[in-house]
């Protein structure tokens, strides 16, 4: 998860742990971070998350060139990206399906309705939809 918001990162840690969800989160801040971090798992044989989830308006450059880069590289492309933003205007909604985001969504604005929204947003990805293997992932690169 692309997220340089330390609240919401807390928040999301919290509800994981209060809720007991067995899911490895990882946090990276600025933008300039996640495609190394992809990259590494790629050479160093590690997994490559099955989700990923971009502030759009993080740090050094945002999501939106992160999402860019994911979709363009053959062996990332197929992970399911999440844009997550404090806003919703028609032309960035657009423009992250555009560049292939499987889903947006506009960040609430209370902790409650935040919670409400992890909830539903795991509910959807970890329990209605099948999630591509890892394998899919290293028959990409070929």
């Amino acid at each position: 998860m692309l997220e340089d918001d330390e609240d919401d990162r807390d928040i999301t840690r919290s509800f994981f742990a209060e809720n007991d969800h067995n899911i490895g989160l990882e946090f990276l801040t600025n933008s300039d971070d996640v495609l190394p971090f992809l990259r590494n798992c790629l050479t160093n044989g590690q997994p490559l998350p099955v989700l990923i989830l971009l502030d759009k308006n993080a740090p050094a450059g945002g999501g939106m060139d992160v999402l860019r880069q994911i979709k363009s590289h053959p062996a990332l492309k197929m992970i399911p990206v999440v844009m997550i933003s404090g806003s919703a205007f028609e032309a960035e909604v657009n423009e992250s399906y555009r560049l292939g985001a499987n889903s947006y969504i506009l960040k609430p604005a209370s902790r409650e309705m935040t919670e409400r929204k992890i909830s539903n947003f795991l509910s959807y990805w970890l329990n209605s939809v099948e999630l591509p293997t890892a394998s899919a992932f290293s028959s990409s690169v070929a």
